[in-house]
């Protein structure tokens, strides 16, 4: 299980990319050849995981970068990363 003291860092095997101007991203697994999808606060938080940073590095670095964040910007930001967890597009270090 994720949680904001949880390390995380890109899988190396994922590349993204923007697409128009707040139309969001893909996220591409170079070994299984699938793209997904991302908003763009999906595309904001992909750009702000640095190796090493926690959940919660994450979060204040959003929390900085969105005008009137919403109060549930810690669990939002806590489902996109279980999501792309599960498609391989991270890797979790407890």
């Amino acid at each position: 299980m994720i949680g904001p003291e949880s390390k995380i860092r890109r899988n190396p095997q994922v590349v993204a990319r923007d697409l128009a101007e707040g139309e969001g991203g893909v996220l591409l697994h170079l070994a299984t050849g699938q793209y997904h999808g991302v908003n763009p606060v999906g595309l904001a938080i992909w750009e702000l995981i640095e190796d090493g940073c926690t959940v919660a590095d994450v979060v204040e670095r959003l929390r900085d970068r969105v005008e009137d964040p919403p109060p549930s910007l810690e669990s939002d930001v806590l489902s996109f990363l279980t999501s792309v967890h599960e498609r391989d597009l991270v890797v979790v270090e407890q």
